[in-house]
């Protein structure tokens, strides 16, 4: 393709700069928090824990601190601060959301949700029935989308946010390709190859009896920018976005690998790729790396040399926390203010 060929021409992503890690600082900061959460400062630990993360992101203890701070508040009722975003520009246009899906159940599982969240906007759903691959399924629905604004997500997923719409609209008016877990630097075969701090996901997954384990990654949130490789479990861009950068239907003729191929691609050319953390998502599943995926990983990796790991892939080490799904979103909205915050001296 055409395209392809321009990819040549563009530069290869460099590796972000963070402050290094200082576990000096993290241990003071952790204990403090520590102790503010022992006398019942909810919010001051809950801060402290973000700085702490901030200053050592591969200690998830942090990370589990915080989610119990926000968990304690939320089951308070008391709110995180509001940032008033009515001035904030939006992605206009009609949105169309492409699912490939062979269940009923989980088809009109999602449905609900999306009839819920989007009942106030001009919207469709385009279901592929008989995908011959996610890359095949999508292009076809994209074909058949009527809207502006595209949305490829899996069939086995849940929105947590009530105001979803909103968030989508504002992330991408800044944005051109979002997802809800990526990397800003791109070392190997899975968007988490790299760890910390370059990875980020606020993902949940349900359980049977209708709560959800809160999960926590990435200590920079609640946008990861100038991220490098996306997951495929949510997608979301302009048409013109898929338009340019289209699918490899031919390279990737299953149902991994896709998704980095693409993300990577569109960060290769310059886009503006972003993890939307707070569009808050659960997924059923937590990703198949069997032989199939190490098949279409050899086949990206034949693509792009340079993404030949070089390091074993970082453990994939998370905050984690069982929570009642109604209080999702306003622990969320927690761990987004404190993530959102400014570093503070230490007392």
């Amino acid at each position: 393709m055409a395209f392809e060929q321009d990819l040549k021409q563009v530069r290869l992503p460099s590796r972000p700069q963070y402050p290094p890690v200082n576990q000096t600082r993290a241990e003071l900061l952790f204990q403090k928090a520590v102790a503010q959460a022992r006398a019942g400062h909810w919010q001051d630990s809950g801060s402290g824990f973000a700085e702490a993360w901030r200053s050592a992101p591969d200690q998830p203890r942090s990370a589990q601190g915080m989610l119990e701070c926000a968990l304690h508040l939320a089951r308070s009722g008391i709110v995180a601060p509001v940032i008033d975003l009515r001035s904030a520009q939006r992605a206009m246009g009609r949105i169309s959301i492409i699912v490939c899906s062979i269940d009923p159940r989980r088809l009109a599982r999602l449905k609900s949700d999306l009839d819920r969240v989007l009942r106030q906007e001009d919207w469709e759903l385009i279901h592929i029935a008989d995908a011959r691959s996610l890359c095949e399924g999508y292009t076809r629905g994209l074909l058949r989308a009527d809207g502006e604004l595209i949305v490829f997500c899996h069939d086995d997923i849940g929105i947590v946010c009530e105001d979803f719409a909103d968030r989508l609209r504002r992330h991408l008016a800044a944005h051109d390709l979002i997802g809800v877990a990526g990397s800003d630097y791109a070392t190997g075969h899975s968007w988490h190859w790299a760890g910390p701090p370059h990875t980020a996901s606020w993902v949940s997954l349900p359980r049977p009896d209708g709560a959800l384990v809160c999960g926590l990654l990435g200590a920079h949130g609640p946008v990861l920018r100038d991220a490098q490789v996306l997951d495929g479990v949510f997608l979301a861009g302009r048409r013109a976005v898929f338009e340019q950068i289209p699918f490899d239907a031919d390279t990737f003729d299953g149902f991994h690998c896709y998704d980095l191929d693409l993300s990577y691609r569109a960060c290769r050319a310059g886009l503006r790729c972003a993890v939307a953390l707070d569009l808050l998502i659960w997924h059923q599943s937590g990703g198949d790396f069997g032989e199939s995926w190490r098949r279409y990983a050899d086949r990206l990796i034949a693509k792009f040399p340079e993404l030949t790991p070089r390091a074993p892939s970082a453990p994939y080490r998370t905050g984690a926390l069982v929570a009642e799904s109604a209080l999702a979103a306003p622990l969320y909205a927690w761990i987004a203010h404190w993530l959102s915050a400014g570093p503070s001296a230490i007392d």
